[in-house]
């Protein structure tokens, strides 16, 4: 009997639990994320032009002042240019700095190896966006700029949405590229971390 009556005494204390636990999972309702996605998004502008977009400002290898200013050597290999000091990121631990305190540690390790170590497609080789020495970051000359223009976010839209729950939120609001009229929504991901909130996919 006092087997049965202890069984039962713990079987009451676990019910709140059972009962609560779902709510534990349930998302965090908007006002709570709301000014943290804003900064996120915000912070993210300058991480994706330096990635995506126009990229870092660099010497130009072509140009004869970068020459005789001795930015180069004769010997210096063309494929690459060297990063000015107007540069938000100095070197390539500013740069995953300020990446992993917008974008998750996956999505950050993700955009390393594209930036820093290259990447095979197929048969294409995909050399390294950047790469750092002694003198500093360098860029590669032939980088593309996938993204010309940041997209804009009307925040006044933004609400939670499905799939979501406690550690990972998706949230849904209205955009649009600068110049155009037509709004876009979108859906962006945001993962809980150790020190707060973090954009899981990219915000271009």
């Amino acid at each position: 009997m006092k087997r049965i009556l202890t069984a039962l005494i713990a079987l009451l204390l676990l019910c709140p639990c059972l009962l609560t636990g779902c709510r534990e999972s349930d998302p965090p309702a908007l006002e709570e994320i709301y000014d943290e996605a804003v900064a996120l998004i915000e912070a993210s502008y300058a991480v994706n032009d330096a990635i995506f977009g126009y990229g870092l400002p660099v010497w130009s290898i072509d140009d004869e002042h970068s020459r005789l200013a001795g930015v180069y050597r004769d010997s210096d290999s063309a494929a690459y240019e060297r990063v000015t000091d107007r540069t938000p990121y100095l070197s390539a631990g500013e740069l995953r700095d300020a990446m992993a305190a917008v974008y998750s540690a996956d999505y950050v390790e993700s955009l390393s190896e594209t930036l820093f170590d290259g990447f095979v497609m197929g048969s294409t080789v995909v050399r390294a966006q950047l790469y750092e020495s002694e003198d500093g970051l360098y860029q590669s000359a032939d980088r593309e700029v996938l993204i010309p223009q940041q997209r804009i976010y009307d925040y006044a839209t933004m609400r939670v949405v499905k799939p979501s729950n406690a550690h990972f939120v998706t949230i849904e609001l209205e955009s649009h590229l600068p110049g155009e009229q037509q709004a876009l929504t979108v859906r962006l991901s945001l993962l809980l971390e150790d020190d707060g909130w973090r954009l899981d996919t990219p915000t271009y």
